[in-house]
């Protein structure tokens, strides 16, 4: 008899707001040394502290939905969500490549474009750490 794992809400909310606080703390970490580091220009707002926030929220949010459906259409979620993470991670560097050059943020340096990849990768370790442990459960 194969064991049929759901998804788990209690678990999956609290996996949701760990990874979210973790994210968060380890982002605006990450973010204030990038600031020094490469000398962030005042007008480039990806790298603000509410932009930050703003996107590690989305992103953690984003990653907790996907698991859930994950979770809800396949018989091996924890190993599927690992696989679309990593994919998802690869995919959201796309638009960070596509600044320098880019005529809404002209200031968007290579370093910089860098400097914002990095920024996902705690929301993606994090949910990839804990949404398979904490939301799933035994059916």
């Amino acid at each position: 008899m194969r064991v049929r794992e759901a998804v788990s809400p209690a678990g999956l909310v609290r996996a949701w707001a760990v990874a979210l606080l973790g994210s968060a703390g380890a982002n605006e970490l990450l973010r204030s040394a990038l600031w020094e580091l490469l000398a962030v220009p005042e007008t480039f707002l990806p790298l603000t502290r509410p932009a930050v926030l703003l996107w590690t929220t989305v992103g953690v949010t984003g990653a907790a939905v996907a698991f859930a459906l994950v979770a809800r259409w396949t018989q091996s979620p924890a190993g599927t969500y690992r696989r679309l993470a990593a994919v998802a991670l690869l995919v959201s560097w796309v638009p960070d490549a596509l600044l320098p050059g880019s005529p809404r943020f002209p200031e968007a340096t290579w370093q910089l474009a860098a400097g914002l990849a990095v920024l996902h990768v705690p929301p993606a370790l994090l949910s990839v750490l804990l949404f398979p442990r904490w939301g799933l459960r035994t059916v």
